[in-house]
């Protein structure tokens, strides 16, 4: 009895270090999930523009482009000027230690000494050029744990920010 105790109690501990493990793996997984979907006529949408890009400036350039190629990978085409849709992709964080929620963890300061932990957001809506209908939204999101000292790493994420953006888009309709 004792052995398959010990046993028991071996794999379970083999099973938390191993998900531990991948969970604190600097790897860059985001996860998605779509918030609305199909209150529109989608075979008249043949062109978006993208209208409020409101990611922080050091990520705007490479998030936009892999969205872009994600979207125009589904036929469409961008059109800032006339695009039957418009996109809107809105950066927001949520911080997870409750005596943080006044630091922002864009803007570090040089003399913090904690980890900040927080959940970085994108979410991205679509809506109708005529009438402004919303007819799309879906949310990425990444769990974020920094070290004091350590800054913003952007090498593979451009590859996790298309993957994922291509993830979430299987869920936009198209006829």
């Amino acid at each position: 009895m004792f052995k398959l105790h010990q046993a028991k109690l071996l794999s379970s501990l083999f099973c938390l270090l191993v998900l531990s493990a991948c969970s604190s793996n600097a790897g860059l997984r985001i996860g998605n999930t779509v918030t609305l979907c199909c209150p529109g006529n989608y075979a008249d949408y043949d062109s978006y523009a993208i209208e409020d890009a409101g990611v922080p400036i050091f990520m705007r350039d490479y998030v936009i482009t892999e969205f872009d190629t994600a979207f125009q990978e589904l036929g469409m085409a961008r059109n800032d000027g006339s695009g039957d849709i418009i996109v809107n992709l809105n950066y927001r964080h949520v911080n997870l230690d409750a005596e943080q929620q006044d630091v922002d963890p864009l803007m570090r300061v040089e003399s913090m000494t904690v980890e900040l932990r927080y959940i970085a957001n994108i979410d991205i809506s679509m809506r109708e050029r005529a009438g402004g209908k919303i007819v799309w939204a879906g949310t990425i999101s990444r769990i974020h744990s920094v070290q004091p000292g350590e800054y913003m790493h952007e090498e593979g994420a451009s590859t996790a920010f298309l993957d994922t953006f291509r993830n979430l888009l299987t869920e936009y309709p198209r006829n």
